[in-house]
């Protein structure tokens, strides 16, 4: 990695002091502004984008800056139940991971580099708010356990700065397949003895192919070391038009995950992301009611990426020796968890619906129905 000067990006992350007081600064989610929680004084934050640029994927070795945790007054953490990595403050003591809820973290003894993050969105929602979405989905639905609206712990709610990389990447495709078409045709066919009229489907097969060129902007791939890819499509999107340039005093008094997947092992997982997605389109040109032997051959260019991290709040809960989380998008709010289920209340329920099947049965062959 380039070494650059980091004096003036760290002189207001060390001790961002409030002017009015002296007291540390931090951002607060609930007014949306870097605010001193003794004084009330508040500050806006910075919402130019410009430094939210696209990166050489080929040159990011060469041309990232390097981002250090502890210059910027966090400690990073090893959680050795889930195996994530997250920075906190520097004089914070008790520390809990917001993947697992595992206390058995242990602090690295060791300077870390990473690749510097260029953009970040704020949190949008406030602590008391990812709490009351949380009490108001933990007794949601009806094959629970009723216990379970007793575990609106608020205290094992983390607000996370999750990272991300973003790819970009200019593609072109050449398809061919065969498109099948239904037709019918009439048959006569016996059937308990008699003869019958029925419809046979048939398919008639067309050889097509074609060429797509596609350009995919901003392919979101998570860098966490404690969350997977298809747990947080469940919250997607986020108002990606809303990020800002990366500004280390919006991570004072916040947990942030430093990441786990490397830049070039994201555009892996971005790559077949992508190809699937080619694959579907050439799919809906080929057409037809049906299909077979569709064969895409792509190309790649023009590969760029961005560091982001994005904001979530996680809670992870025990019912009964198993652990279960939930999870908030810190910017829109939109929730998505994992709740056990009460197989008592499942199988009263299927024995309920039986007996009313039952009883329509019962019903009909008993005659109450006729006229």
């Amino acid at each position: 990695m380039q070494e650059y000067d980091e004096s003036n990006y760290l002189e207001d992350t060390i001790s961002p002091d409030c002017p009015s007081c002296g007291s540390q600064l931090s951002y607060s989610a609930e007014h949306k502004m870097i605010a001193c929680n003794y004084c009330g004084y508040r500050e806006e934050i910075d919402n130019s984008s410009d430094e939210v640029v696209e990166q050489s994927l080929h040159e990011a070795v060469e041309r990232v800056q390097d981002f250090v945790p502890e210059d910027a007054g966090k400690k990073v953490f090893d959680c050795q139940n889930c195996g994530a990595k997250f920075m906190v403050e520097s004089d914070k003591v008790n520390v809990s991971c917001g993947f697992c809820g595992s206390r058995n973290v242990n602090l690295e003894a060791y300077n870390h580099q990473y690749v510097k993050p260029i953009g970040i969105i704020p949190f949008y929602i406030s602590r008391d708010e990812a709490a009351q979405r949380f009490k108001e989905w933990i007794r949601r639905g009806i094959f629970h356990p009723n216990k379970l609206k007793k575990l609106a712990a608020v205290e094992d709610l983390h607000g996370l700065y999750i990272p991300f990389w973003t790819y970009d990447a200019q593609t072109e495709s050449k398809w061919s397949g065969e498109a099948g078409f239904y037709y019918y045709e009439t048959k006569r066919v016996r059937v308990n003895g008699q003869m019958q009229t029925k419809q046979v489907q048939k398919v008639r097969w067309t050889y097509r192919k074609g060429h797509l060129s596609h350009f995919f902007d901003d392919i979101l791939v998570i860098a966490s070391g404690g969350l997977e890819q298809r747990q947080v499509e469940r919250i997607l999107p986020f108002r990606m038009e809303e990020i800002v340039n990366f500004d280390p005093r919006l991570l004072v008094g916040w947990e942030a995950e430093v990441y786990s997947l490397e830049v070039d092992d994201g555009y892996q997982h971005a790559d077949r992301i992508m190809d699937q997605k080619i694959r579907n389109m050439c799919s809906a040109q080929l057409g037809g009611d049906t299909q077979r032997n569709l064969h895409v051959q792509s190309s790649k260019t023009d590969q760029t990426f961005k560091h982001i991290i994005l904001p979530l709040w996680l809670c992870s809960y025990s019912y009964n020796n198993k652990t279960y989380r939930f999870t908030i998008n810190g910017q829109t709010g939109k929730v998505h968890g994992q709740k056990p289920l009460s197989w008592i209340k499942i199988t009263l329920a299927i024995l309920a619906f039986a007996a009313f099947i039952f009883a329509i049965w019962y019903a009909r062959e008993s005659g109450m129905f006729s006229s």
